[in-house]
């Protein structure tokens, strides 16, 4: 009994002197493409952050610091401060979009 459960081990493990060969790598390769064809097929979007800080939100609204302070200032956008840190709800600039989303004449 314990022999088959050491030679389970060693099948399993890597060792040094194991070679990976160019079929190896095509396959794991294919594996890789497949389990990543299979999430974004499947609306599967990589988890965003909640809270982002103003130098994240800038780039994602392409705006300037200026403009992203006279926006807080509006309350058009709302945030959090920690300290010294300024911190956006993601979904509120989910909801902003929205409500300046101009809809299609159908």
């Amino acid at each position: 009994m314990e022999k088959k459960g050491k030679q389970s081990e060693e099948n399993s493990a890597l060792f040094t002197h194991q070679l990976v060969t160019l079929a190896d790598l095509e396959r794991f390769k294919e594996q890789v493409l497949s389990e990543m064809r299979r999430l974004f097929a499947g609306g599967v979007a990589l988890p965003s952050k909640q809270w982002l800080k103003s130098r994240e939100v800038r780039k994602l609204l392409d705006v300037s610091p200026g403009k992203l302070h006279a926006m807080r200032a509006s309350r058009q956008l709302g945030f959090m401060r920690i300290g010294g840190v300024i911190y956006y709800d993601r979904a509120d600039i989910d909801k902003m979009f929205e409500k300046f989303k101009t809809h299609p004449v159908k």
